[in-house]
């Protein structure tokens, strides 16, 4: 099948054009003391599963190897439990710094990613969905995608926040576009509708929900011994990353601690100690709140990552930090991690500046 990772996209082409002319260069050595902090999820051998419908969140691992080799040769590759204490210390990091993540506890971060971070000794943090990894909780968007994949129907009809829709399934193509569409509506759901609507829709499209044994590999959890191998390795530190996966923005208050404390508690249980940092699901500005924060400090958590692009300074509050998705070649690995995204985004609005100051 086609993979997103064979098809120059429009930020891969404009990394390729920020690197090749310098700006890349010359943005590492502006502001060396600015910290990027990169997101992956899983890894995959390949280029895809033909059981998948959505591949944005497992990169082959030989790209993600190719990107671990640059940064381990160009760049301070310093854990999260450091960058944390260089900013609740007021102290600087080391320059020209990256943090490596990855969220909701996949197995082939031990699998695929573990071998390549010890090859490079590179440093990680693996914030983990806990019901997930207990084998207790399905991800919710893994049975959209599988009901969507396995179903033999050809089309579905439902009901969407604007009206009923039907959304044609014949093709693969048509399944993963259904898919995105659904996602983006099954997000606007309140925590308590959520998982009532993906019972529905497996049953509408006659699909039942999967076991663990039953997801593709990419979909399986890692183990808790897994994950203790990884941890007594001492380069891989374990986050937090809720214990269902709830956008904690729409859950109510009893139903966003529990979430918090329960996956603070089990990751306790299992490795010994509590952890340190955690992660939001969606990871976007409205899908958590100043109670999430809250609830977050008073569990012990000393700091959170969101998805909103952007360079980590010593101004950024320590609950909002921001991180990048995982680059897809180490031409992106390298606009993105030196600020040259960023850079241009600046030329640009300086020079809307002085447009708009010229035409005053």
């Amino acid at each position: 099948m086609k993979s997103s990772t064979t098809i120059s996209s429009p930020r891969r082409l404009k990394a390729a054009a920020l690197v090749g002319s310098g700006v890349a260069g010359m943005s590492r050595l502006r502001n060396v003391h600015e910290v990027s902090i990169l997101a992956w999820h899983g890894v995959c051998q390949g280029m895809g599963d033909e059981q998948v419908l959505d591949w944005s969140l497992h990169m082959p691992q030989d790209i993600f190897r190719r990107v671990c080799a640059f940064l381990a040769s160009n760049y301070n590759v310093i854990s999260l439990r450091e960058l944390v204490c260089c900013l609740e210390a007021g102290e600087k990091p080391h320059p020209n710094a990256v943090v490596l993540t990855f969220d909701d506890g996949y197995a082939s971060n031990f699998h695929l990613a573990w071998p390549v971070i010890r090859e490079f000794n590179l440093p990680a943090t693996i914030f983990v969905t806990t019901g997930f990894l207990d084998g207790v909780e399905k991800l919710w968007f893994q049975r959209l995608d599988l009901a969507l994949g396995r179903t033999k129907q050809d089309h579905l009809k439902w009901n969407l926040e604007h009206g009923p829709e039907v959304l044609p399934l014949g093709k693969r193509d048509q399944r993963r576009a259904a898919l995105d569409h659904l996602l983006r509506e099954f997000k606007k759901l309140p925590d308590a509708d959520l998982l009532g609507e993906i019972d529905r829709l497996e049953h509408a499209l006659g699909v039942s929900e999967p076991d663990t044994d039953d997801l593709p590999a990419p979909m399986r959890p890692m183990t808790w011994d897994q994950a203790r191998t990884m941890v007594s390795g001492g380069l891989v530190e374990i986050g937090g990353h809720t214990h269902t996966h709830p956008i904690l923005s729409r859950c109510d208050p009893a139903t966003q601690r529990a979430e918090i404390f329960t996956c603070r508690d089990r990751i306790t249980a299992e490795l010994g100690t509590p952890p340190l940092t955690f992660c939001y699901p969606n990871g976007g500005p409205a899908d958590y709140t100043s109670e999430t924060v809250s609830l977050l400090k008073e569990a012990g958590f000393r700091a959170a990552c969101t998805m909103e692009n952007g360079r980590v300074e010593s101004s950024v509050p320590l609950f909002e930090l921001p991180r990048y998705g995982s680059p897809e070649s180490v031409w992106e690995a390298e606009a993105t991690v030196s600020g040259a995204f960023e850079t241009v985004k600046e030329w640009r609005q300086m020079a809307r500046n002085h447009l708009f100051g010229f035409f005053a």
